[in-house]
């Protein structure tokens, strides 16, 4: 999968939201299941999940359970939260089930990073931010995770 990140920054904070995204990519996003989780470091155990407003504390007790929602009500969840700084996003739809169509992660409310085979996808966000950075590796691994060393 071809791998994307989104830095751009707007008046001091990131200009990217999982809201955004999900308008961009409408309407497969809105047509597809999701898969709320959380981002999980190389090391055992760690992983990380934060969100805040309304929909941000929905969306953190979902992302406990790895739990499956629609794109409908993933869109008016995202609507009700200010920030996604820890959480991963990962999209099906019916004419793949089983293999993502695009997995969107929120890093440390530093960069989104978005990854699909979909050119579509590809182009709408490249042509939509400035300050992109392709094929750097996954977030598996994370700098926090030598605190817990």
């Amino acid at each position: 999968m071809a791998r994307l990140r989104v830095y751009d920054i707007s008046d001091g904070f990131l200009a990217i939201q999982l809201m955004d995204v999900l308008r961009l990519l409408a309407p497969r996003s809105l047509q597809a299941t999701w898969v709320i989780s959380s981002v999980k470091s190389s090391k055992p155990g760690l992983e990380w999940f934060e969100a805040t407003g309304e929909g941000g504390e929905q969306l953190e007790a979902l992302a406990a359970n790895n739990a499956c929602l629609s794109g409908s009500d993933l869109a008016c969840l995202a609507e009700n939260t200010r920030q996604v700084i820890w959480g991963e996003f990962t999209a099906r739809n019916s004419e793949q089930p089983g293999n993502p169509w695009v997995i969107i992660r929120a890093v440390d409310s530093t960069f989104y990073e978005i990854e699909t085979d979909d050119e579509t996808v590809l182009t709408t966000i490249t042509s939509s931010y400035k300050d992109i950075r392709i094929g750097e590796p996954p977030v598996m691994s994370w700098v926090f995770d030598r605190a817990f060393e």
